[in-house]
C-alpha cells in the first residue's frame, strides 16, 4: 500500500540528507535510535516539572498529517527512566497545532484512536503474520507518554519513537482491546478488586496479557465461553511485570475466538505500602489484548462494563 507523509520539520525525521536541520533538544539520558529507512521518527518536546509522587499522562500532537491510508508494521519507543513508564501512538482526526503538548484531558482522549503501545526501553511492538496497524488518510499522529515519578526529585521527561511502514501488500489490520476499570482506588494496605465485561461482538484474539503496577501482588484473568470458564492467567505479580508481563500469544491464523455474551473477568490484589490511596495511573488492573480485525471493528475498550472506541 502506498504511503505518503507530509511535514518533517519541528518534531520528526525520515531518512537522511546531506544537510539536516538541527534536531530538537534531547535529554542526555534519552536513547535516540537510528531513524528508520522506511518510516518516521518522533522526538517529543521535553516535558518539564514532573513532581515527586505524581504521575502524568502527556499528549503531544505531532506535525505528521498522513495523506494516504498507512500500514505500520512495527513501533519502538524510548523514554528516559525515571520517570518514563510507557508510550502509546494514537491518531486523531480532531487536529491541533503541531507541537501542542499538555497533560491529556478526557476530551483529548475521546478523540484519539489507538495505533500501537510500547514500553519505555526500546522493545519493538511488531504485528505478526499479515497483520498491520492501520492509520486512515487525513489523520494527525499523537504521542501519549506516561510519566510516574516515584523519586523525591523534580524530573523531566521525553520520548523518541520510531514507526516502521509495512512493505506494499495485502494486510489485515490488528485491533487492540482493553478490559479495564479506571475508577479503581487502591486503599492503604492489602486490598482486592473484581470486575468483568461481557463481549459485545465476536472478536479473534492473537495476543492477551494482564497488567498491574508495582503494588500488585496477584492477578487472575478468567474467560467464560459458552458457559465454560478458562483461567488465562493466575499470576503472583512481580514489579518487573509492569514492563515485561506474562502474555499469551497465538497464531493469527488460529486465534482465540470469543462471541457476544462471552465474559472476561479480572481479579486484582494489592499491598499498598505508600501511606496514601492510589488512583488509576499509579496502580492499574486490566487485561489488554490484540485481535485479528477482519471485520473492521477497530480498537475497543470495555471500561466498567461499557464498550467504547479505544
Amino acid at each position: 500500500m502506498k504511503k505518503t507523509v507530509l511535514g518533517f520539520a519541528i518534531l520528526l525525521g525520515c531518512g537522511t540528507t546531506d544537510e539536516q536541520p538541527p534536531g530538537p533538544e534531547t535529554l542526555p539520558d534519552l536513547t535516540v535510535p537510528a531513524k528508520p529507512e522506511n518510516g518516521l521518527q518522533v522526538i517529543t518536546p521535553i516535558f518539564e516539572n514532573i513532581q515527586p509522587g505524581m504521575d502524568y499522562e502527556v499528549c503531544t500532537w505531532t506535525d505528521q498529517f498522513l495523506t494516504a491510508t498507512t500500514d505500520v508494521i512495527s513501533t519502538l519507543a524510548f523514554q528516559n527512566e525515571p520517570p518514563g513508564h510507557h508510550v502509546v501512538l494514537y491518531y486523531t482526526l480532531d487536529k491541533q497545532p503541531p507541537g501542542t503538548q499538555r497533560v491529556c484531558t478526557d476530551t483529548d482522549m475521546a478523540s484519539f484512536r489507538f495505533v500501537s503501545g510500547n514500553g519505555s526501553n526500546g522493545e519493538e511492538n511488531r504485528a505478526p503474520g499479515n497483520l498491520v496497524f492501520r492509520i486512515p488518510e487525513g489523520a494527525q499522529l499523537v504521542v501519549n507518554h506516561h510519566y510516574l515519578n516515584a523519586t523525591d526529585q523534580v524530573l523531566r521527561g521525553q520520548v523518541a519513537l520510531n514507526m516502521n511502514f509495512a512493505d506494499p501488500g495485502n494486510y489485515i489490520p490488528a485491533g487492540n482491546m482493553a478490559v479495564v476499570d479506571t475508577s479503581i482506588q487502591v486503599p492503604i494496605g492489602k486490598s482486592s478488586h473484581d470486575f468483568e465485561c461481557a463481549f459485545d461482538k465476536t472478536y479473534k484474539f492473537w495476543y492477551i496479557l494482564p497488567h498491574m503496577h508495582e503494588w500488585g501482588t496477584h492477578i487472575n484473568v478468567d474467560l467464560t465461553r459458552a458457559g465454560t470458564t478458562e483461567r488465562l492467567f493466575d499470576t503472583d505479580w512481580d514489579p518487573s511485570y509492569a514492563f515485561h508481563p506474562p502474555d499469551m500469544r497465538l497464531d493469527p491464523a488460529n486465534p482465540m475466538v470469543v462471541n457476544a455474551g462471552d465474559k472476561l473477568a479480572v481479579h486484582c490484589e494489592w499491598d499498598n505500602d505508600t501511606g496514601r490511596q492510589l488512583s488509576f495511573g499509579f496502580e492499574m488492573c486490566l487485561s489488554f489484548g490484540m485481535t485479528v480485525d477482519d471485520q473492521g471493528f477497530g480498537s475497543r475498550q470495555c471500561n466498567q462494563g461499557v464498550w467504547n472506541p479505544f
